[in-house]
């Protein structure tokens, strides 16, 4: 028997029932997926306003100054509430292209964006099939403005064979991004990520990382950064610290990127009735019984 709307969500999230799964259990069976992408923006867009009023997206922005980048490529934007930040850190002459598997978060990226006077073009360009095995995303060839101060593309980074050549074939890069980013409640019954054994949101968002880092080694200028946001606990010691910079040198040794710099902001989580964010830890795997929560920043650079 399902819950009530109000009470407490089976899946054991501790958001009510009618914030998390009851807009994806009470779909039409070809509509699900796409509930799911919905559940997870709405929700989203609460947690992403909390951070930018709270300006962990402008310090994220911040640390990119220093590169003075006129060309970013930002992964997982969300709502959008990030890519404002990093306009009004950066200028809003920089140019971003920005990618997020979520069709629903690019509609609230591009309203996001819109209230703000930013005329942003949404590019949808994946579709989404039922087959015994889970739910298969098929992506069409890709093209998109050049001149556009902002490019929002349906793309899953992890399986999108055109992305690649397009954004190549668009120019270099001087700034990748890729911050906070989470994951709707469907998305591991996607067949990519089932086919990679991912069984949690902690190891999608390693895997989301990883390509991102090979993705950031071909569409960078020499001398251009990939900027990781993340969740963790505050590198306060020499242990904490040797740890997350050591995870990232793990993730960059397939490419040329070298880790440049680790900073960190201590951080608040939101109240429960927004999306939290699960921690993601070093090498070792190590959780202090006592720690502070912080917003990560991982910079690598290319040769």
């Amino acid at each position: 028997m399902a819950p009530g709307r109000n009470d407490d969500c089976w899946c054991g999230s501790r958001r009510k029932y009618k914030h998390c799964h009851y807009q994806i259990d009470t779909a039409a069976q070809d509509q699900k997926y796409a509930a799911s992408q919905a559940v997870y923006a709405r929700n989203w867009k609460g947690t992403a306003q909390h951070h930018f009023d709270g300006r962990v997206y402008h310090w994220l922005a911040e640390q990119l100054a220093d590169a003075k980048p006129k060309r970013v490529l930002d992964v997982g934007c969300g709502s959008g509430h990030g890519l404002l930040a990093l306009r009004e850190v950066l200028g809003s002459d920089v140019q971003i292209v920005a990618i997020d598997e979520n069709r629903a978060c690019l509609q609230e990226a591009r309203e996001t964006l819109g209230r703000s006077g930013v005329d942003a073009q949404v590019i949808n360009r994946m579709a989404v099939s039922r087959t015994h095995e889970g739910y298969n995303h098929v992506a069409e060839p890709l093209a998109f403005p050049l001149d556009a101060a902002c490019s929002l593309i349906e793309s899953d980074v992890c399986n999108d064979p055109y992305l690649l050549p397009a954004l190549r074939a668009s120019g270099p890069f001087d700034a990748v991004t890729i911050w906070l980013t989470g994951v709707h409640m469907l998305r591991q019954e996607n067949v990519n990520v089932q086919a990679h054994g991912i069984d949690s949101d902690g190891a999608h968002r390693l895997y989301v990382q990883n390509a991102t880092y090979e993705l950031a080694d071909s569409v960078l200028r020499p001398g251009g950064v990939l900027q990781v946001g993340d969740r963790g606990v505050a590198p306060d010691s020499p242990l904490l610290r040797a740890d997350v910079l050591q995870a990232h040198e793990q993730q960059a040794s397939v490419t040329s990127l070298r880790v440049r710099s680790l900073t960190h902001r201590l951080y608040d989580e939101p109240n429960t009735g927004r999306t939290p964010m699960g921690l993601t830890p070093g090498t070792s795997g190590l959780v202090p019984v006592a720690f502070q929560l912080a917003v990560l920043s991982i910079v690598s650079e290319k040769p």
